[in-house]
């Protein structure tokens, strides 16, 4: 029988995977290009937050707004310093992408200073360090702080998105945009604030989502780029053009992720946990070569 804390790491983990795998998906509906430096957002928005509780001084919760603006600010400046202005100039998804890669690396470098002038500024951990967590108490029954505020941050951004996207006529523009932003253009759209906004949603999301990373593991400038595989693995399966696959794929990745390492790792298998990555990499092989639509084509087949 699995243990409670295995599935309930398993809930944590699938959470900010449902987010990143969500931004990742939009980024790659508007430009139509795989975003490789979009691991380093969340690390951009949990640097952000433990800065401010440097600074501040203040419980460490409070501090997930903090995460989701310089996770934006810093998406929407890769998008108008960079992909809009090659965009404009015709750039294909080969050169944006190679940009991304780009910026990838520049974004970790940039982190890894930042991270020495914490250490000599602050004398903080800025390399592996952690957030202590708090319990709260619910109907008697002891509920970590992490379990509680990542699924209700969830659930409140998911719900605050599809509000925004069906409900106001900022999400109509938004969609015509993503669909033909030819026609919309025509139709008297801004392509670019849309796009813009787009971009700034997203790297708030992934923002929130790194917010949660020292929670569970030490986190370090360079663990963007180590969680880029689960997420394009969750993207790709729930299918690059579907917000709603996508965050389905990230459950199905993250809960695979940690139940099947954990269940593999028992005997009589007792297998390393090192092979973790092999999981969401077998995932995304198998998608590629069974559903290339990803799961979103299952329910989209019949409209």
């Amino acid at each position: 029988m699995l243990d409670t804390n295995i599935l309930l790491d398993a809930l944590v983990y699938s959470n900010m995977l449902a987010l990143l795998s969500l931004s990742l998906t939009l980024t790659i509906m508007t430009l139509k290009v795989a975003n490789f430096a979009h691991g380093d957002l969340a690390i951009i928005g949990v640097y952000g937050a433990y800065t401010f509780l440097i600074l501040a001084h203040v419980a460490t919760y409070l501090t997930l707004p903090i995460a989701f603006l310089f996770g934006g600010l810093y998406a929407l400046l890769n998008y108008v310093l960079v992909y809009s202005p090659m965009r404009r100039r015709g750039a294909n998804f080969v050169m944006l992408m190679i940009a991304s890669m780009a910026i990838d690396i520049a974004t970790r470098s940039m982190l890894q200073m930042y991270a020495d002038v914490l250490k000599l500024n602050f004398k903080v951990y800025s390399r592996a360090f952690i957030f202590n967590d708090v319990v709260f108490n619910i109907a008697g029954t002891r509920v970590r702080g992490l379990v509680l505020i990542s699924t209700l941050s969830v659930v409140s951004l998911l719900a605050i998105l599809y509000v925004l996207l069906m409900k106001t006529k900022f999400g109509v523009a938004m969609r015509a945009a993503i669909e033909n932003p030819a026609l919309a253009e025509v139709l008297g759209i801004n392509v670019e604030k849309v796009y813009a906004t787009s971009w700034f949603l997203a790297g708030g999301f992934a923002g929130v989502a790194g917010f949660f990373l020292p929670f569970r593991i030490p986190t370090s400038p360079d663990l963007g780029f180590i969680i880029l595989l689960p997420i394009f693995a969750a993207s790709i399966l729930g299918g690059i053009n579907s917000l709603s696959g996508a965050v389905i794929g990230g459950y199905i990745v993250g809960v695979s992720e940690i139940l099947g390492t954990y269940l593999l790792s028992q005997p009589p298998i007792n297998l390393s946990t090192a092979y973790r990555p092999a999981i969401p990499f077998a995932i995304l092989i198998l998608t590629l070569l069974l559903l290339p639509q990803g799961i979103a084509s299952l329910w989209s087949r019949g409209e």
